[in-house]
Parts: C-alpha cells; sequence; structure tokens
C-alpha cells in the first residue's frame, strides 16, 4: 500500500498545511516515521514537501520545525517590501511601457531573494537524499512551470525504478531536486520572479498543471491525502454593493484559478474511474504504465475563508506595500485574496497554523481510515 501526500499552492496560505501536519503527527503512534512514501509539492507547498522529506524520519519533529518556520516568519524574510526596491520595480514597470530597454524591464514585482537565503538555512537538503535512501521516503516530486515549453514538469527524487513519465502537457523528470527547483515552484505569475533550471526558466508550479493529481499517481500511489490552501469550504466573496470588482479582486480571482480549478477537476476525474474500476473485473482492467486502481482520497482545505483572516492582520503589512495594495483595492473584503497570499507575517501564520492544526483533528476519522494498513 502505498500513500501519497500532495501538497498544493498558495504563497502564505501554505502555513496552513503545516499545521495539518502537525496534527496528524500527533494522532500516530509517538515515534511514527512520515507514512506518506509519496511527498508531492507544488507552489508553496513544494516548501513544505521538500521540509517534510527532510524530516520524514521523525514525523513530529518535522512538522514542528515545520511550524517553528512558519510561525517566525517576517515579510522581509520572503521578499523586499522596503519603499525604494518597490519605486525602482515600479520605476522599471512604468518606463517598459514607455518603451524600455528590454535588459530593463521587470519581471516581477517583487525581489525573493530573501526566501531563496532562508530555505538554504532551514531545510538540511542532505537529510531529503538520506531519507531517500534508506527507503523513509520513496519519491519527492516538485512542480513547476515551464515559460519556455508550456509544461508542467515534475521534478522527482527516488528509487532508479520508479517510472518518469511523458504525457500532453506534463512530463517526470529525474534529478537531484535543490534550492532552484522550490523557488521556481514557489514564483507566483508577475508577483515573483521566473527561475532558470537548465536552459529553462521556470515559474509557479500551479500554472498549467492540469492534473494534480498525476505526479503521486504516476510514482504509484494507492491512497492520497490532498492539503489544499485555497478556498473555504462552501465559502462564496461577498456581494459588492455597487460597482465591478477592484483590481485586486479580480488578480485574487485569476490566483485562485490557478491554484484551485485543476485540482477540484481533476478530483473529480479521480472519483469517476475510482466508480468505473469497481464495476470492472480486474482481469478485464486495461494494462497500461500507470494502471487503473481504485484509489482512497482524503482531501483537507480550510473550514474558514482565508481572505478573511488576512484582513484581520493587513495592519502587519509594511506600509509600502500596503498603500500599493489598498490602492487597488487589495484591503478590502472582496480583494483580500492577494493579500492572503502574501501576507508571510508570523501572526498571520501563526493563526493558518491553528486553523490547520484544528482542521485536521477534526478529520481525524478520515484521515485515521487514510492512514490504516490494508
Amino acid at each position: 500500500m502505498k500513500r501519497a501526500l500532495i501538497l498544493s499552492g498558495g504563497g502564505a496560505r501554505a502555513a496552513y498545511q503545516a499545521g495539518v501536519l502537525k496534527a496528524i503527527a500527533e494522532l500516530v503512534p509517538p515515534g511514527t516515521r512520515n507514512p506518506f512514501g509519496i511527498i508531492c509539492g507544488t507552489s508553496a507547498g513544494a516548501i513544505n514537501a521538500a521540509a517534510l522529506a527532510s524530516g520524514a524520519h521523525d514525523l513530529l519533529g518535522a512538522s514542528e520545525a515545520m511550524c517553528r518556520v512558519w510561525a517566525g516568519l517576517t515579510i522581509d524574510r520572503v521578499y523586499h517590501a522596503e519603499t525604494w526596491p518597490l519605486l525602482r520595480i515600479a520605476g522599471r514597470w512604468a518606463q517598459s511601457f514607455l518603451g524600455g530597454k528590454p535588459a530593463q524591464r521587470p519581471v516581477a514585482l517583487l525581489d525573493n531573494t530573501p526566501l531563496k537565503e532562508l530555505l538554504a538555512q532551514a531545510i538540511p537538503w542532505s537529510a531529503i537524499r538520506t531519507n531517500l535512501e534508506l527507503g523513509v521516503v520513496d519519491a519527492l516530486a516538485i512542480t513547476a512551470s515551464s515559460y519556455d515549453s508550456g509544461l508542467s514538469v515534475s521534478f522527482c527524487m527516488g528509487a532508479e525504478d520508479i517510472p518518469m513519465w511523458e504525457r500532453a502537457q506534463r512530463l517526470g523528470l529525474r534529478t537531484a531536486i535543490g534550492i532552484d527547483h522550490l523557488m521556481a515552484s514557489s514564483a507566483i505569475p508577475f508577483l515573483f520572479p521566473p527561475v532558470k533550471i537548465g536552459d529553462e526558466f521556470f515559474g509557479d508550479g500551479a500554472i498549467h498543471q492540469v492534473a494534480p493529481t498525476a505526479p503521486a499517481l504516476h510514482l504509484g500511489a494507492d491512497r492520497i491525502l490532498v492539503i489544499g490552501a485555497n478556498r473555504a469550504r462552501n465559502h462564496r466573496a461577498p456581494r459588492r454593493s455597487g460597482g465591478g470588482p477592484s483590481l485586486a479582486q479580480v488578480g485574487g480571482h485569476v490566483l485562485a484559478s490557478i491554484f484551485t480549478d485543476a485540482l477540484g477537476t481533476d478530483l473529480e476525474k479521480v472519483r469517476l474511474v475510482n466508480v468505473a474500476v469497481r464495476q470492472i473485473p480486474p482481469e478485464q482492467l486495461p494494462k497500461s504504465p500507470m494502471p487503473l486502481r481504485d484509489v482512497g482520497l482524503c482531501v483537507l482545505t480550510p473550514s474558514v475563508s482565508l481572505q478573511a483572516l488576512a484582513l484581520e492582520h493587513h495592519g502587519r503589512l509594511p506600509r509600502s506595500l500596503r498603500m500599493l495594495l489598498g490602492r487597488v483595492g487589495g484591503t478590502d473584503e472582496g480583494g483580500a485574496a492577494l493579500l492572503s497570499y502574501l501576507l508571510f507575517d508570523a501572526n498571520y501564520c501563526r493563526a493558518l497554523i491553528n486553523l490547520g492544526y484544528r482542521d485536521g483533528m477534526a478529520a481525524k476519522r478520515d484521515l485515521f481510515a487514510l492512514l490504516r494498513d490494508g
């Protein structure tokens, strides 16, 4: 029985996943190793995936370390938000619209160089390889989107006999995963710059990822836990009293479509395949490199609106960024989705961790069903 963990994207919202993982670590017997042999991460979820893979020999210790990092975050440890850097980038944007030199044209609003330094310190990279060699983890997959080919590329580390894949719009590529893969996977378009890996530039893994469960399935998963970080269950955005949506609301809507829509559609497909497989005798199932099978699914997403939660903490933003978001409606109720992705603040992240922990504990029956043997 192979279990897979899928951690999806969402910028600062990914702190929620750390809380869920801490709940899982406390639900299983003390000293339990990570029960997910296959760990897949996309966007900010890629960072959590790598962190978990590095500490998989001690699930509780890994989850607590993850929570400590998220709970201690400040915005300046993720991206530069001081007034002058923002003004300099804004000036380059303005110059590019007026026909500036190609070399000076900006590719992102924010400089996330500090995040690279944080990842170098926070993740013991050699431990990932050790856990893979010892069989504590079977495979780690980090997905990023190629701006050159348009493909969704899942960078994989694992045993040599784990098959890679190439399908429409996606492929699996065996490689040694490092900081650049996490930086690429979490590079939200327009906000953070693309990252060059080999001869190609890559951005956020949620872009073009039409089948978010595919890496886990290709790597052999029979049961999958998905921890999302987007859109509360049954949550609807508030109605505006008049006028159209703000620029921030449109931007948040676009980001939500990148991070959420493909996952929901893909999960529906997996459930439909499960229904079909149950109706067909095993000997009549078609043979393929990724055989059809009844895959156990458990999906956890935030139980409350993360937009509302972010609004409670928007005063923690640096003044320059708060003014910028305020001008485009990013500190209003309808446009706070954008804020919820960018608010890498300790208080907000702690609130997300606590929410994830509560949601994880509330779902313990489903989690036990997924984690039991047989």
